[in-house]
């Protein structure tokens, strides 16, 4: 038995729990760290994707993590 992390990780997301889930988790993540942006110096774009790169890799690895714990038998191939 041997887990597809390749899978796991480059699958995007199929189900609607997990589509509803990477959004929230993206837009809770988002405002977390564009909060302390918005009151810098720091030029609009450059503060969104500043906020935005954290966001989205948090968020793509909450969504691994679940598949990893909760789905572990869709990503197991069987030698």
């Amino acid at each position: 038995m041997k887990v597809d992390l390749a899978k796991i990780f480059l699958t995007p997301p199929r189900r609607l729990f997990e589509r509803v889930v990477l959004f929230i988790m993206l837009a809770i993540c988002f405002s977390i760290f564009f909060r302390p942006l918005q009151f810098t110096s720091v030029p609009p774009v450059e503060a969104v994707l500043t906020a935005f790169m954290p966001a989205v890799s948090i968020s793509w690895g909450w969504i691994v993590l679940m598949r990893f714990v909760f789905q572990k038998t869709d990503y197991v191939t069987i030698k």
